[in-house]
């Protein structure tokens, strides 16, 4: 057994998910119904940080990491249970494989309906105003990238939990503490700390919530970093540079691999199987 077969064979338990079905149909939805309230008279579509990319980026920040925690915990949290992640232990494979081939089979499955939900937004904001495609595929580049790093995540949470009851509910309080809860404490921090400290503490929680670290290099990428404001030019510059850009792909590879990498040293102590 080899890891593309086990990438094979979790894209198909993927597929199957009645949880991937469901939310494919409600991201495709709010999607549509996004652009199609947002199209106002002279609004340029995916030409900057306009109207439509703000909400698309909104939509993506708040349900991509939850459909990902939940469908991907949840996968390797029922394995657990039904007995298929010892039965992988007990053939002559390495532990790196059988994660890579999780990790890659659900990332395929994940992409597809990251792919039908926006290529769905694209089609429908063609017919209602312009598109530039440049702008388009860098958008969907960097929120593919939010997918495939809470993917980690979601597997780790997997390979803790029990089961599938426990996997949904930390894979809840997971995304809820990144998406929703996270911002509020860097606030109460900064307002603990003097004015000098302020903008450190900003710029380094950027880099430790992968959503914070997707939504601030986006508007960046695409050239309106004037939306933080004077108080944090000097982020934006630094971070607009040749610095910013290497420290965002080292912050990438860390959420990726991080987690990867602490569970191949679970399973290689006997821990979560």
């Amino acid at each position: 057994m080899t890891s593309w077969t086990i990438a094979k064979q979790e894209f198909k338990l993927a597929v199957r998910s009645r949880w991937l079905l469901l939310l494919t149909l409600l991201f495709t939805l709010l999607s549509a119904i996004l652009l199609f309230f947002s199209n106002q008279p002279g609004a340029e579509g995916f030409t900057g940080f306009t109207r439509q990319t703000a909400s698309l980026l909104n939509l993506t920040l708040f349900l991509m990491p939850l459909l990902t925690l939940l469908v991907g915990g949840m996968l390797i949290a029922g394995e657990k249970e039904d007995g298929q992640l010892a039965l992988y232990m007990t053939y002559p494979i390495r532990n790196l494989s059988v994660i890579m081939g999780k990790y890659v089979g659900i990332a395929l499955a994940l992409l597809t309906v990251f792919s039908v939900g926006y290529g769905v937004s694209v089609v429908a904001l063609q017919f209602l105003g312009s598109v530039k495609w440049s702008t388009a595929l860098l958008f969907f580049g960097i929120s593919a990238l939010l997918l495939l790093l809470f993917l980690s995540l979601a597997l780790t949470i997997g390979f803790l939990v029990k089961g599938r009851l426990q996997a949904l509910g930390a894979g809840l309080l997971l995304w809820a503490f990144f998406v929703l809860f996270y911002e509020f404490i860097i606030m109460g921090l900064s307002l603990l700390l003097p004015p000098s400290a302020v903008l450190p503490l900003l710029t380094i929680s950027v880099f430790l919530n992968p959503v914070e670290l997707i939504r601030v290099f986006t508007i960046i990428f695409l050239r309106s970093g004037t939306l933080f404001g004077p108080s944090v030019y000097d982020f934006t510059i630094w971070a607009s540079g040749t610095s910013g850009i290497l420290l965002f792909v080292l912050a990438c590879l860390m959420w990726l691999f991080g987690p990867l990498a602490f569970i191949t040293g679970m399973m290689r102590k006997g821990w979560g199987v």
